[in-house]
């Protein structure tokens, strides 16, 4: 599944990234390609506990329109 991705880059240095549909999903690196490897394999974990326990995935096309309201609500 592909589920939309937010990245913000810290101050001390690196950057941490979340998929905003799963709850608690996020990860941190020191660079922005290790910090994308880590939210894959964080990802995969996350929806295969969801799967492994019955609990239903987020509506992929839900998860895109709420980024894209908080992403337009001009709140940073």
């Amino acid at each position: 599944m592909n589920y939309p991705i937010v990245i913000y880059s810290c101050d001390e240095r690196g950057y941490v990234a979340e998929v905003p549909a799963l709850k608690g999903c996020l990860a941190q690196g020191e660079t922005l390609s290790e910090t994308i490897e880590e939210l894959r394999i964080v990802t995969k974990l996350w929806i295969e506990t969801a799967e492994k326990h019955g609990q239903p995935l987020p509506d992929v096309e839900g998860a895109i329109q709420k980024v894209k309201a908080l992403s337009y609500s001009g709140s940073c």
